[in-house]
This record gives structure tokens, C-alpha cells and sequence, in this order.
């Protein structure tokens, strides 16, 4: 049986504690559960639960200071700890860190919901796919320290201003008020919010939650904070919009200040998740940035541009259009080095990259397989243009010197590129033996060739190497 996680239950009535684990053992999490709140610390460090479930009263502290206490521990910042608790101790719970409240783990279908927001959101929001060679899907920008802003989505503005009159003074951002089409407009446009505020029912029931949907689907919206509201004849619907996405839900109704006052608190700790999970996709698309990108010439690397070069292939073959390879050198490379210094060859691999770059249309792979060799590959593109383009880029890097560091002992250096070119034509056979690799075999023949005619020269290899 796969395990959905690791819950640790703690909670100081047995009768609680039992029905609360076999309910969650049923869906598949491991559950442990303790009476204490030590023996709950204890156990956080041996088992390492995603979840810490910290329910009615314990035997040896309040479910505040639990919270507390768990935060207090190393890695306990990001630990989700979900809090059942009444009155005045929802505030308290809230202050010490508690992630999120409910009001009684009787409840299953919200308290599951809930658990699996949870999880899904400590494993992180989806990255949105680095803009690639042929795979273009760009990130919104990281908004960082900017001041947050919400918007409050309903049919009736009256609900809106009551929200916005309850919480100005408590919480420290703009809301501004739609109506789920014009939100989902300006959602179009790249106007978005760091949080919707939805209202669950608007001119019809459970419409609300279809605007939820729709926003969370769309990648320029999906990473904003949701929360829903609910009016008090539809908490049903809880479990619904926390499944759908909802980071939180809320009472439609917030005009008394102690709810208020919760509101306010749960709305910050929604802004700051979304902060949050904003720096780890930004962080976990600099590491792959830093895994596919050269960091000298900041084209593809090796590691990137080969298996790249295997997915145009064989779309090559799919789309029967032709697919042209070339691998490019620097002449006489090693003599930069040699007489002006290492500095001077970096500057002339970065103008190089810069130089080809500047020759190839929108869409071809341009990568530094290592040293001062560079290849390209191009989708449906014949043996003719290919030659036009190879010679083009020749011209780029030979026409002018390329400027030098100070300290290199002279301003500039003049450098020349050879270059072999390989065709894939799967319309004329039925596939290259070898595939990619005896596509780049060709190329670097055709390179040798050219090198051996003398260098600063562009050569088209025209027969595949024998299967």
C-alpha cells in the first residue's frame, strides 16, 4: 500500500485520538498519536511527519504553545501543524504558527480536505517550464518585497465593502473589488493579484468555485493565494474549494471584530505562503537554470542541448521535415590562451556565443558543448539554408576583432570558426542508423574536413555514415 504521509496526531482525548487514526489510516496516511505535547516533540523528531494534527486538550500544554514549540525546532518553520480549536484560542493557535484551524475533527470531509491542501502545499506550487528551445512558457517575475494586493470577487460589492471596512485596519494591503469576469479578463491581460478573495455563490450557487477552478488552471493566475467565502448555510462546501485549491476558507460574514481579527491573521499567513512557495519556484528554476546553462557564455550546456538534440529528432521524423546539425570551432583556440591569457579566452567564447546568436533565427538550438566547440541544430531546415546560415555566423565571428580585458598585453584579438554541417532527411530514409549519434558523427567529419581544407570554412557532409 502506498503511503499518502506521515501524520503525527496529538490530541488528549483517547476516544479522539483512536477514531482520528483509524480514520486517516484508512486513507492511507501513517498515523501516530500521542496524549502529551513532549512526547508530540519527541516523536516529531523520530518520525518526521508532513502533518502535525494537534486536537483537544492536552495533557501537559496548550495546542498554542505545541505550535510554538514545534516551530521553534530546527526545520519547524515549514512544517504544516494543523490546529482544532474554539473561541478565543483560534487567535492564539494563529499567532503561535498554526498553519491552519478546524473547528472539530468530526468533521472528516473538511479535515481531510484540508490535510491534503496541506501536503500538496508543502510540497510546493508547479513550476511554471523555463523558457527552452522549442518549449516557450515564460514565469511570471518574482514580486519580492513589493506590497501585496487582494481582490475580492462577488455579484454583490456590498459584500465586498463590508470585508474591506473590517479588515483595512488590520491588515496591511489594498483590496480592490470585480465581478468574476472582469477578473478573468485582467487575468488575461497579466493583471493579478497576490490573492482572490472569492465568494462561493454569486449570481448562481457554486459559482464561485467555478471561477476558482478557472483561475487556478491558468498558469498566470494558478500561483496567487485563494481563499473562499462561505456563507453559513454553505460550509459543505468547504472541503470542495480546499480541493479545488483554496488555500483557505473563510466566513462570508466577518463584521464582529473577533472574526475579524482571525480573518485578518489567517489572510497574512496566506500572503506569506504564497511568498514563500514564490522563492522556492524562483529558487528551483535558478538550480535549473544552473544545470542546463553554461555559465561563461550562458548558452545551453552539454548536459541540456543532447538530450534536446534527441526530441528534435525525432520530431523531425514525426513532422517528415528536415533537421540540420552543426558543430562549430574556434580556430587555433588554444593560441588565445596561450599568448593572451585565459581572460582573453573567456571574452572570446562570450562574444562568440553573442556573435551566433545574433546569425540563427527564433527557435534554433545554440548550445557550448565544452571548450571552444558549439553546436547548433535546427528544425526543418535544408541542406541550403543551413550552409547560408554556417556561413553567415563565419562572417559574424571573422569580420571584426573581438575586444579583450585590460591586462591581456593588446586590445583585441582576431579570431576565425570552422564548421560541419549534418543533414537528417528523414522523408529520404527510413532513419538514420545510429540516429543522433551518427548524426553528430557526420557533423564532425564534415568539421575535420573543414579544419583540414584550412580552417575559417563552413563543409556540408552529404552521405550518412553505413549502418
Amino acid at each position: 500500500m502506498n503511503i499518502a504521509g506521515r501524520i503525527l496526531v496529538a490530541d488528549g482525548v483517547p476516544t479522539t485520538r483512536i477514531t482520528t487514526k483509524v480514520k486517516l489510516a484508512a486513507a492511507c496516511y501513517d498515523v501516530s498519536v500521542t496524549a502529551s505535547g513532549q512526547e508530540a516533540l519527541r516523536l516529531a523528531a523520530t518520525v518526521h511527519p508532513h502533518i502535525v494534527l494537534i486536537g483537544a486538550t492536552l495533557s501537559d500544554m496548550t495546542a498554542a504553545e505545541l505550535c510554538q514549540a514545534l516551530r521553534a525546532r530546527p526545520g519547524g518553520a515549514d512544517l504544516p501543524v494543523l490546529v482544532q480549536a474554539q473561541g478565543g484560542e483560534r487567535i492564539g493557535a494563529l499567532r503561535a504558527g498554526a498553519s491552519a484551524l478546524i473547528d472539530s475533527v468530526g468533521d472528516d470531509l473538511t479535515l481531510l480536505a484540508r490535510i491534503r491542501g496541506l501536503i500538496r502545499a508543502d510540497n510546493g506550487s508547479e513550476l511554471v517550464p523555463l523558457s527552452v528551445a522549442g518549449m516557450a512558457e515564460t514565469a511570471l517575475p518574482f514580486r519580492g518585497s513589493l506590497q501585496a494586493r487582494a481582490l475580492c470577487i462577488t455579484h454583490h460589492p456590498a459584500t465586498a465593502l463590508g470585508w474591506r471596512l473590517a479588515l483595512q485596519d488590520r491588515l496591511q494591503l489594498p483590496i480592490s473589488i470585480s465581478d468574476p469576469e472582469r477578473a478573468l479578463a485582467d487575468a488575461a491581460r497579466g493583471d493579478v493579484p497576490d490573492l482572490y478573495l472569492i465568494a462561493a455563490d454569486m449570481k448562481q450557487p457554486g459559482e464561485g468555485l467555478r471561477l476558482l477552478s478557472e483561475l487556478r488552471s491558468r498558469p498566470v493566475s494558478r500561483d496567487a493565494a485563494f481563499v473562499v467565502l462561505l456563507a453559513n448555510s454553505r460550509l459543505d462546501l468547504a472541503p470542495v474549494a480546499l480541493d479545488l485549491g483554496a488555500g483557505d476558507v473563510l466566513p462570508a460574514e466577518i463584521s464582529g471584530p473577533t472574526m475579524a481579527a482571525e480573518a485578518a491573521i489567517r489572510l497574512e499567513a496566506q500572503i506569506e505562503r504564497k511568498r514563500d512557495s514564490d522563492r522556492r519556484r524562483q529558487e528551483s528554476r535558478r538550480n535549473m537554470l544552473w544545470a542546463m546553462i553554461d555559465p561563461l557564455t550562458g548558452l545551453y550546456n552539454r548536459r541540456f542541448a543532447l538530450p534536446r538534440l534527441e526530441t528534435m529528432f525525432a520530431e523531425a521524423g514525426q513532422a517528415a521535415a528536415a533537421l540540420s546539425v552543426m558543430v562549430l570551432d574556434l580556430d587555433r583556440f588554444k593560441q588565445v590562451n596561450d599568448l593572451f591569457g585565459h581572460a582573453a579566452g573567456d571574452a572570446v567564447l562570450a562574444a562568440t556565443a553573442r556573435r551566433l546568436e545574433a546569425a540563427l533565427p527564433e527557435g534554433a538550438l545554440l548550445a557550448r558543448l565544452g571548450g571552444e566547440e558549439f553546436l547548433v541544430v535546427i528544425a526543418d531546415c535544408s541542406a541550403g539554408r543551413a550552409s547560408e546560415l554556417a556561413e553567415n555566423m563565419r562572417r559574424n565571428i571573422a569580420s571584426q576583432p573581438i575586444p579583450l580585458p585590460a591586462g591581456c598585453g593588446r586590445s583585441e584579438a582576431s579570431v576565425t570558426i570552422s564548421t560541419g554541417i549534418a543533414i537528417h532527411e528523414p522523408f529520404l530514409s527510413e532513419g538514420e542508423a545510429g540516429g543522433t549519434t551518427s548524426l553528430l558523427a557526420r557533423a564532425d567529419r564534415a568539421l575535420f574536413r573543414a579544419k583540414s581544407a584550412g580552417r575559417n570554412r563552413v563543409v556540408l557532409d552529404t552521405a550518412p555514415l553505413a549502418a
